[in-house]
Parts: structure tokens; sequence; C-alpha cells
């Protein structure tokens, strides 16, 4: 930890010597994102602040699309514009369209990223092509989040196991208590919870080219054993089925759980703040989700905030010593967003659960998103949640849809999105 201090205490100081503009000409930075949340809106306008006390003559304009529906199109047009964005949030990744014409800034040789010595995983989240092109803030991870209040009223205890899940679901279920409230009007959610399957038992098979392949039609989802059991496995969490399943969203799910009225709920680590704003005495913990009996689950990573600079836009170097900046001196935007820092600082404003998520990515015990050779493109990933969310939509309300119709629709998905390129 004092290496990494020291580190990023010479970057500070190396990052602060660099004449960016001139007191005298105001310049205002434009950032594109999709962050819903409100916690990360506000550590976003926190992180901001803290640059603009440093360097008073830049102001911030922050434009919020939502991810799933109109963020890429409306990015998309404001690029096509005379007056694009500085920063844009997201993997390079899923828009491959920005980096080949030339709208993301080549990071590769950036002195302030090399210098954090960053693991394959968190730089392979925000590169294409086996270029930079992107800075990794943060990280999130998904499974479990759990009352603390109805285990200990139940005499509960965390399972280690799939059988023990299974079985402490069911015991739930005989106190009259719901096991889950769900959030698949927003889908995201059959993603994660299939993913946390997939990429452990993909990259123990040294299937890192496993999404590359579907993409490219040189594979199916049957080639892959590992989809039908993380099918089964969701499956086996859908039970006690209620009325709200498919039209809560992410916010109305985690207002019913902050308010007792379910004793689990899959989710990801961005959703932390926001549930402890609805109830800032709840007593929440999180465990990784058992795959299995025999201990193979390992915790999903994936590098969340991650932003792009636009070469193209005014004040380019502006926008990217305000990004050094950030990667460096992130504590503003951790404390008030309560999301983990890649470069493993931390604070003691940071809730005990974050601190600890931190310390299991730095075991090494986890399954990395960066380690595959490639995520699924935004039309992919789009195909890939549709399928899934109708699978939970028939499987949550006696629609009767197998697993294998399932991968079955999925296939069929994938090669229309293949067909069209």
């Amino acid at each position: 930890m004092k290496k990494i201090l020291a580190t990023l205490l010479a970057l500070t100081l190396l990052i602060s010597m660099v004449t960016i503009a001139s007191a005298e000409s105001p310049v205002n930075i434009t950032v594109f994102h999709y962050m819903a949340q409100a916690t990360k809106q506000a550590g976003l306008v926190a992180i901001e602040e803290a640059y603009t006390a440093a360097h008073p003559n830049v102001t911030f304009t922050n434009i919020y699309y939502n991810q799933g529906t109109d963020y890429f199109p409306q990015l998309s047009t404001a690029l096509s514009s005379g007056d694009q964005p500085n920063i844009i949030m997201g993997n390079p990744g899923l828009y491959p369209d920005l980096v080949t014409e030339g709208f993301v800034m080549d990071l590769t040789d950036n002195a302030v990223i090399k210098s954090l010595n960053l693991p394959h995983g968190d730089l392979g989240d925000v590169s294409a092509g086996g270029k930079i092109y992107g800075f990794p803030i943060d990280f999130k991870t998904w499974g479990i989040f759990y009352n603390k209040t109805i285990f200990a009223e139940q005499g509960l205890e965390v399972p280690t196991t799939l059988t023990e899940l299974n079985a402490l679901q069911q015991k739930l279920i005989d106190a009259g208590i719901d096991p889950y409230v769900r959030s698949f009007g927003d889908a995201v959610y059959g993603d994660i919870e299939m993913r946390n399957t997939v990429w452990p038992r993909a990259l123990a098979a040294g299937n890192n080219d496993v999404f590359q392949k579907l993409m490219k039609g040189e594979a199916k989802f049957t080639d892959y054993p590992y989809f039908a059991e993380a099918l089964t496995n969701w499956t086996a969490r859908m039970v006690a089925p209620r009325t709200d399943d498919m039209s809560n969203t992410q916010d109305m799910g985690l207002e019913v759980f902050a308010a007792g009225g379910a004793a689990m709920r899959y989710d990801g680590t961005w959703s932390i703040g926001d549930m402890l704003k609805k109830n800032p005495a709840f007593e929440v913990g999180f465990f990784v989700v058992p795959i299995d009996d025999n201990g193979s689950a390992k915790m999903n990573v994936q590098v969340d905030q991650a932003f792009m600079v636009n070469p193209q836009a005014e004040n380019s170097d502006v926008a990217l010593n305000f990004m050094e900046y950030w990667i460096t001196e992130g504590v503003a935007w951790s404390e008030m967003s309560q999301m983990p820092l890649l470069t493993g600082v931390t604070s003691d404003k940071l809730l005990p659960l974050v601190k600890t998520l931190a310390e299991i990515k730095g075991s090494g015990n986890i399954a990395h998103y960066g380690d595959f050779t490639k995520p699924f493109s935004s039309a992919f990933t789009t195909a890939w949640r549709t399928e899934l969310t109708a699978y939970a939509e028939s499987t949550l309300t006696g629609g009767g849809m197998t697993i294998d119709q399932c991968l079955e629709n999925l296939q069929k998905a994938f090669d229309e999105v293949i067909a069209l390129n």
C-alpha cells in the first residue's frame, strides 16, 4: 500500500506540473455517461469539483443517457455534430466504431497508466486490438446481497455450496419469506446471473476466446456445456416468483429489498450506494454465489467505470489531464459512490463491504472479464440480454421455455447479428 501511495503521490506531483490551460482561458469539458445511480452521479460531480478546485478555469457539463436504449444513438449524434463530447464513458471493445473512426485516444503509451502497473485483466477491459483506449477507474462484481437481520432471525448462515443455497431458499419459502426480489425490467440482470457460472468455467477450461468465437460464428452455445449449466443454476434461483419480477427496475427492486421485502437480491456492487441511501440503517451482507458443491465459484470482476478521451474534441489535453487526475486521485469518487478503486487505494469512509471486495480482488481468486480475448460487442450484448430476459419471463410466469429452447433462441439471435455484418 505504501508503494502504491508513493507512486500516486509522484504522479500527482507530475500532473500538477503540467500546464493544460491558462487561468484566463475558461474551459468546459463535456462528459457523456450512462451512470443511472444517484450516488455515482454525485461521485462524478465530487471528482470534478475536486479537479476544479485545483484548476478554477475548468468546468464540466455531464450528459446522461440510458445505456440500454439511447446512449449510443445520442452519442453518435453528438460525435457527428460540431460540439463533440470530450470524455466518453464505455468499454472500447463495446464500441469498435469509435476506435476505427478516431473518436478515442490511444493511451497505450500513457505514462500515468503505465506507472500504475495494473493487471492484465484491468487493462484488457479497456483495450481493443491490443491497444489501450480507456481509463479504468474502478471495478464491479455481482452476487447475492442478503438481509443480515432476516438471516439472523431465521438462524441462516451464508451458503458455501450449491446444495446449501438451494436448501436456504427453501427454508425461507417455508417461513413465508420471499427469497429474492428481482429486477428483470432491466435487461442487465439476466446477464449477470449467467456470468457467475460462465466466466469461471470458461477461463478454467482455457476458453478465453469463447465470446470472440460466438460472435464470429466459429462456435455455438451448445459447444460449451457451461452455458447450459449456468441456465440450470440460474433457474434454481428463480423460485417463489413475485408479481413484480419482470416489472421492477433496478431502483424499484432496491426499494423493496432495503425495506425488508425479501431476504436476498442478486445484484451488482454498483447498487451498494443507492441501496444504503434508501435505508442507511440497512444491515446487508454479500456472498459470491456457489456454482457447485466443489468450491469452483470465483468472484467475477469487470472494470466498471471506464472513460475514453476524444482527441477530436476541443481541449482534449485538459480532458486527458482530468482523467489522469481521476485515476490517481479518485478517493473523492470512491467515497461518494462506494465503488472500490482499481488502484487498491481505500479510505476510512468506505464501507467494510467495499474494502472486503477490494481485498478479494487483490487475492487473485477471481474470474476477470478482461482476461477474455474479446467482449461481446453492443449488438451481441443486446441479443444476449434480450433472450435471457425472455427466458426469465417464461420461467417466472409459467411459460415453460426449456433450457435447450433458450440456448436455441440465443443461437438464432446471434446468427441474425452475424448475418448483418
